[in-house]
């Protein structure tokens, strides 16, 4: 009875380990958003996501644009990035393709960069005054 349970342990964390980034890095990334001055709406990829400061749950396994308004400010737009993550190359100590397929499915192969965003929002200019002749 004890080889079996000895057996069914081994077989246990030799499954976990075929797909470390899964298991350690999941799919996705808490990113910080956060605006001086506050209350900026945020979009991710064109879905509203609510007001800065804020944390969000994205994705990892896709690129994502952030863009920033608030009204009096110009608004701000910038990427999330994906970047192969450290964990997806401890696959190649558990025979690499069933870990490696598994955490490039899930997308779970990678890590979000940058995972803070901080930004001062920039005051609309006003217009220039016309020229007198």
């Amino acid at each position: 009875m004890k080889k079996l349970i000895s057996l069914f342990l081994i077989f246990l964390v030799q499954l976990m380990l075929n797909s470390c980034a899964t298991v350690f890095n999941t799919s996705s990334q808490e990113v910080e958003i956060t605006t001086t001055p506050q209350h900026a709406k945020i979009l991710v990829d064109g879905k509203k996501y609510g007001l800065t400061p804020q944390i969000i749950n994205l994705e990892r396994g896709n690129n994502h644009v952030i863009k920033l308004d608030l009204d009096g400010f110009e608004p701000y737009e910038t990427q999330i990035t994906r970047k192969t993550s450290a964990w997806v190359w401890f696959n190649v100590f558990n025979g690499f393709i069933p870990g490696f397929i598994f955490d490039y499915m899930s997308g779970s192969m990678y890590s979000l960069i940058p995972d803070n965003i901080n930004i001062e929002l920039q005051a609309v200019k006003p217009p220039a005054a016309p020229v007198k002749k």
